[in-house]
């Protein structure tokens, strides 16, 4: 099986197994074991609907994502940034990864751009960029079905938009730890260990993991902080189609997280 299809095979299980499709899969198989065990498949059945609301609002995604937004790091200022180029180690490139592409023939001037989280990250890594005046790396390979990669999307977008270069675009990961590994062929070589990484706070510990078993000593930057939010309410326990996006991120980071470490990426 080729590493696209793999990661196809792995995208098939994320949407099946995480909010809102794996508590109702629990809950049909309540549903199902009814018929032989009535109390047990009651129970299964509630449970999976419980589950399913829950995990489709704001306030359960918050409450999840906090604790891998507390690991990332905090988020690094103007003045932060100054000072860390003022020191002895001082990171020597910025990399940004990418966080997925959109694509519709009716689009215009270009049928494929950067999804909104990528955008995002290009915004924050522009930002660092003017700051430090660092180098900058983009890093996201070619989804499978589709006709261009992630990073010369981003390198586009920053040029064109946001008035920085991309010195380096990493076409060929199709996920973190590729992203880790084909940066590191890109970089290391140049001695550029110490770098800048940009990516959004919930993603971070999973992205320097990555970088630091592929060689690198990286900086997180992180941004895009959701597990604070600034005010809470009583609707934030409503559900909502933004309340399945922000439990499905988590959880995917998470699993994610645990799958790595497993497997030593």
């Amino acid at each position: 099986m080729s590493s696209e299809d793999l990661l196809v095979a792995r995208r098939a299980l994320e949407l099946l197994l995480l909010p809102p499709a794996g508590p109702l899969w629990l809950a049909l198989f309540g549903l199902w074991l009814r018929r032989r065990r009535q109390r047990a498949g009651l129970a299964i059945g509630i449970v999976g609907l419980a589950a399913a609301l829950l995990l489709a609002t704001p306030g359960m995604g918050q409450r999840l994502i906090a604790p891998l937004e507390r690991a990332a790091g905090p988020a690094l200022d103007e003045q932060a940034l100054r000072s860390l180029m003022t020191g002895a180690n001082a990171p020597r490139a910025i990399v940004i990864l990418g966080g997925g592409l959109r694509a519709d023939r009716s689009e215009r001037p270009e049928r494929y751009g950067p999804k909104a989280r990528t955008t995002e990250r290009l915004i924050h890594g522009a930002w660092v960029a003017r700051i430090t005046g660092l180098p900058v790396l983009v890093s996201g390979g070619v989804p499978p079905g589709d006709e261009t990669s992630e990073a010369a999307l981003m390198a586009r977008m920053l040029e064109q938009r946001l008035g920085t270069r991309a010195r380096w675009v990493e076409a060929r990961s199709l996920d973190t730890a590729g992203n880790a590994r084909e940066s590191a062929a890109l970089l290391l070589p140049e001695g550029r260990r110490r770098v800048l990484l940009v990516t959004h706070a919930v993603h971070m510990p999973r992205a320097r993991a990555a970088f630091e078993r592929a060689g690198f000593e990286p900086v997180p930057a992180p941004h895009g902080f959701s597990g604070t939010p600034l005010r809470s309410g009583r609707l934030e326990w409503l559900p909502s189609a933004d309340g399945v996006a922000v439990n499905w991120l988590a959880l995917h980071e998470h699993v994610g997280g645990l799958w790595y470490r497993l497997r030593g990426q």
